[in-house]
């Protein structure tokens, strides 16, 4: 299936990028970078929100590369963007260990649920990693 992706300025995601285990404390662990942008099927329905951000990433990872975790764990904060004001969606706690990774995603409304495990190769850049996760739990 071939995907145009069209980056509009209104609405857009932000997924924001941060090293280390979340514990609650957002100030605690470190920022890593933001990825934002919008994904726009043509001709079939508006992606769910974890398709959006699997097509935004798939298009950074094809042109730019973003920092490597530094530690086992990295946490990604997604959110919809309007002019200033972001509002928080889902949040994605990843584990990274030996070659394999897997997600915690929690929902702002509190729900959650973990994905299947992936492999990762060791130079692999945040962005490409949760673009992993999220190839396979989009299968």
């Amino acid at each position: 299936m071939v995907v145009a992706i069209k980056v509009l300025e209104a609405a857009m995601l932000k997924i924001s990028f941060y090293d280390g285990q979340y514990t609650g404390d957002a100030a605690s662990p470190t920022k890593l970078c933001d990825v934002e942008g919008s994904a726009v099927p043509f001709d079939r329905p508006p992606f769910f929100l974890l398709e959006e951000v699997f097509h935004v990433l798939e298009h950074c990872t094809d042109k730019y590369s973003t920092p490597c975790p530094s530690d086992d764990w990295f946490t990604a904060f997604i959110g919809r963007k309007a002019g200033t004001e972001v509002e928080p969606l889902v949040r994605l706690d990843v584990v990274a260990r030996r070659g394999s990774v897997h997600a915690t995603i929690v929902h702002e409304d509190g729900s959650r649920g973990d994905t299947a495990a992936v492999g990762y190769d060791e130079g692999d850049d945040v962005a490409t990693i949760v673009r992993k996760i999220l190839a396979v739990l989009l299968q």
